[in-house]
């Protein structure tokens, strides 16, 4: 049996990807139609509800992905899979290298003895079994629309002579050169060509060769007369430039459920029984009778219909402000939308919203207790004891973390079937610690002309990926570098201090790049697992008055000098596309599991200045008065 985790299977090993399974298997995950239960009612304890999420990807609802269960007694559901396919499909024999084309769907095929000129063939030797054959390490993508094909071993040998039905390949791999040359593919009609130059631009193009649009996860693998045409390039099948997974991901809002008691909220967060209170209402309000028999129903002993009938009122009346959505006036851009739609958690992290029997649970501390740098540069820090994420999976690209398709097109490509209107996603509990920053004190730092200045290269840098990607434009300023940069700076330092790895901690930026009428200079730097041990108490514990304070000045001035440094200080681009100025693994990477923005988008110098220029950070000034205060 060939394991995955559920988290997987909406991050690196989604639909679309390959996975390399043990005994040199590599398999690629099906889309949604064959997955269990895809046009069924889903069973309720698959069933994830997030109605903010939902409607910013504009679905009906999120499934988990099933886990596998043994046929026993009392278990329900047993034996549920996730379907995969072969692929790469070219596979060939480690001994002799004998190569075959397999079909998606089957298992793995041993090596059938064929006989070559020359080299060593499997049926003259005494073998008991033949060897199994072993998937080969080359394939052809698509960046434009993340189609993915076998790389066309025929055509690369033959060039523009005809392959006949005879022609039959072999796979060798010489030990004397460890480049791309000392891989040479043989054919029997005496035509060879080494593996050398494949990977270069227009490779393919020169021989011929253009994306035909295939999709192997959905069982398209051959070639209609609707090709996609466009350019394609080869790459390993385990590179991880074959496959980006793009994940949504919502803080659950129960701003409603503030003055319930768990019971209450437990009914109201059920979906069929939502749909029957949100259906009884009359002029905008709940009916009390079908509160009664609800509570009726789940033997609601000690809690009063009129409870029930508050909460789903509140609920009603839309506290959870995710309907703004529906009247973005940008629908088009991706950023904006985003924007709007974080703006909701902004405000609830701001005003320390939640209730310790909900899913959200936190304790807006003012800076009044704290002291500097947090006294000066924060207008407060939330405590949040309890927080739900949900992470939906959506779509994926191959070669560029980005390309011009929209999020709806994304979606498109996970399934055939469009009456499946639902996405697989899972859901985290955790923990964390909320700064919101002071608009005074950003407002009198970009002030300064040179921070602006400072970050046009970066700026420059981006927008020459996006032109060439066609990917959304975006407007970046000084402001979200700052906080992202400093988010990233406290999650290394953090990691040290709560015992919780640097991978395990996240960064949520809230910053206002394209709706100025709303600001956001928020931070949620957050753990969140898989199970109910998300949230041991460690990362809220350090947020306290007392303890953030030397955590916060021990992470600034880290951040003063790197290992690399005066390179990475004086960088005019490094790191992903060139978008970071003075950032690198030496100050301020983390783990890809920890940004939003694949390490892109970093520059210290905005949050702790320039050794010849400390007013160019906003944290500048404080550290050059008060570096000798304390000790790293």
């Amino acid at each position: 049996m060939r394991s995955i985790r559920r988290s997987q299977l909406i991050s690196m090993y989604g639909i679309g990807a390959i996975v390399d399974f043990p005994n040199n298997e590599a398999l690629m995950t099906c889309g949604l139609d064959v997955w269990p239960e895809a046009i069924d009612a889903c069973p309720p304890e698959f069933l994830i509800v997030e109605e903010r999420l939902q409607k910013r990807l504009m679905v009906d609802e999120f499934r988990l992905p099933p886990d596998y269960r043994v046929q026993a007694k009392g278990v329900n559901l047993p034996g549920m899979k996730i379907p995969f396919v072969i692929f790469p499909r070219w596979h060939y024999c480690p001994r002799c290298g004998a190569m075959e084309m397999l079909g998606l769907f089957g298992e793995p095929q041993r090596c059938d003895g064929f006989t070559f000129s020359k080299g060593q063939a499997c049926n003259t030797l005494q073998l008991k079994r033949r060897p199994k054959l072993i998937p080969v390490r080359f394939v052809a993508v698509c960046a434009e629309y993340g189609h993915i094909q076998d790389f066309p071993f025929m055509e690369w040998v033959h060039g523009k002579s005809n392959i006949t039905a005879e022609c039959r390949l072999r796979f060798s791999s010489g030990r004397s050169v460890a480049s791309l040359a000392g891989v040479e593919i043989i054919c029997t009609c005496g035509k060879t060509r080494t593996m050398a130059f494949s990977f270069n631009e227009g490779a393919l193009s020169k021989i011929g060769i253009k994306c035909s649009g295939l999709r192997p996860w959905l069982g398209e693998f051959e070639a209609t007369s609707e090709n996609c045409g466009h350019e394609l390039r080869v790459v390993q099948r385990g590179a991880s430039n074959v496959y980006f997974p793009h994940v949504l991901s919502s803080i659950y809002l129960p701003v409603w459920a503030e003055k319930s008691k768990r019971p209450v909220i437990e009914i109201i967060e059920t979906k069929h029984l939502w749909e029957r209170l949100k259906n009884s209402a009359q002029n905008g309000k709940i009916n009390l009778t079908e509160c009664e028999l609800i509570c009726s129903i789940k033997n609601m002993h000690g809690l009063s219909a009129a409870e029930l009938q508050n909460a789903a009122q509140r609920r009603l009346d839309g506290d959870l402000k995710w309907t703004e959505l529906e009247n973005s006036p940008d629908i088009d851009n991706k950023y904006y939308d985003e924007e709007v739609f974080r703006h909701a958690e902004y405000e609830a992290l701001c005003e320390g919203r939640g209730n310790v029997e909900s899913d959200l649970y936190s304790i807006n501390i003012p800076t009044q207790k704290y002291d500097d740098p947090i006294y000066s540069y924060c207008s407060s820090i939330t405590l949040v004891h309890k927080l739900k994420e949900t992470r939906a999976f959506y779509g994926f690209t191959r070669l560029y973390s980005e390309n011009s398709q929209s999020m709806i097109d994304k979606q498109k490509d996970l399934k055939k079937n469009e009456s499946i209107n639902w996405l697989p996603a899972i859901v985290v509990k955790g923990e964390g610690i909320f700064f919101e920053f002071s608009e005074f004190k950003i407002a009198q730092w970009l002030e300064y002309a040179a921070v602006s200045g400072r970050i046009s290269k970066l700026i420059d840098n981006y927008e020459r990926i996006c032109n060439m990607r066609s990917m959304t434009h975006r407007k970046i300023n000084p402001r979200f570098i700052m906080l992202h940069t400093l988010a990233h700076l406290l999650i290394n330092q953090l990691s040290y201090e709560c015992g919780y790895g640097s991978s395990a901690l996240r960064e949520r930026i809230y910053c206002n790049n394209e709706i100025r009428e709303k600001t956001m200079n928020g931070i949620l730097i957050y753990t969140a697992t898989g199970d109910s041990e998300g949230s041991l108490g460690g990362l809220v514990r350090q947020g306290q008055p007392g303890r953030i304070e030397p955590i916060f000045i021990r992470a600034l001035k880290k951040a003063v000098w790197c290992s690399y440094d005066p390179v990475c200080m004086e960088s005019r681009g490094q790191g992903p596309d060139s978008c970071n100025l003075a950032a690198c693994h030496g100050c301020a990477i983390t783990p890809e599991t920890s940004c939003e923005e694949a390490n892109r988008l970093l520059d210290r110098s905005m949050v702790v200045g320039k050794p010849d220029d400390q007013n160019i950070g906003l944290f500048g000034a404080y550290i050059q008065n008060i570096f000798s205060k304390y000790s790293i």
